[in-house]
């Protein structure tokens, strides 16, 4: 059950610095897309993404959209924000984990997975070593996505509790 519990909860990706991410030694960035960088029904990047985009990688951190979504709308959503992309992820299963790490050229302990699902997004990266963050989905409001959160609740709420005793011992 511990595979479930992300290591950071936030609100929202704009909440994640770089600052935290180098804090654990962290050199590049797996993004999940829909639900994360934007809502499933958007095809193109809102505008402030491409500013926090560009900030981890001002800071010196690779960043890869990391998806299970078609190719065909992966990739233009990542063409128009101007990033390297893998459709078809296959999470949380690892050889999806394992070719974005080689894309990065990074091992798993040095990655961060960043994603709105605790079944696919932490789940596969903690089962890989990598620093996860878990956050609000973009797209709560439709039911089915919903009804996920809450089954996934518990899980999000041990996690906010790891991220605050982390905070008080340093």
């Amino acid at each position: 059950m511990s595979k479930l519990i992300p290591d950071y909860v936030f609100d929202s990706i704009y909440d994640i610095t770089p600052e935290l991410l180098e804090k654990h030694g962290v050199r590049g960035v797996l993004i999940d897309l829909d639900g994360t960088m934007a809502s499933h029904k958007a095809a193109l990047p809102p505008e402030k993404l491409s500013p926090f985009v560009h900030t981890l990688c001002d800071a010196g951190l690779r960043v890869l959209v990391f998806s299970n979504n078609r190719e065909a709308r992966v990739g233009r959503f990542c063409q128009a924000l101007g990033v390297d992309f893998i459709s078809r992820a296959g999470k949380p299963f690892a050889a999806g984990f394992r070719r974005a790490a080689e894309q990065l050229g990074l091992p798993l302990g040095q990655i961060a997975v960043v994603g709105d699902q605790i079944f696919t997004d932490v789940f596969g990266g903690n089962r890989m070593g990598a620093l996860t963050c878990y956050v609000q989905t973009l797209d709560r409001h439709f039911f089915w996505i919903n009804v996920r959160y809450q089954i996934e609740r518990g899980f999000i709420e041990r996690g906010k509790r790891r991220m605050e005793e982390r905070a008080r011992h340093g």
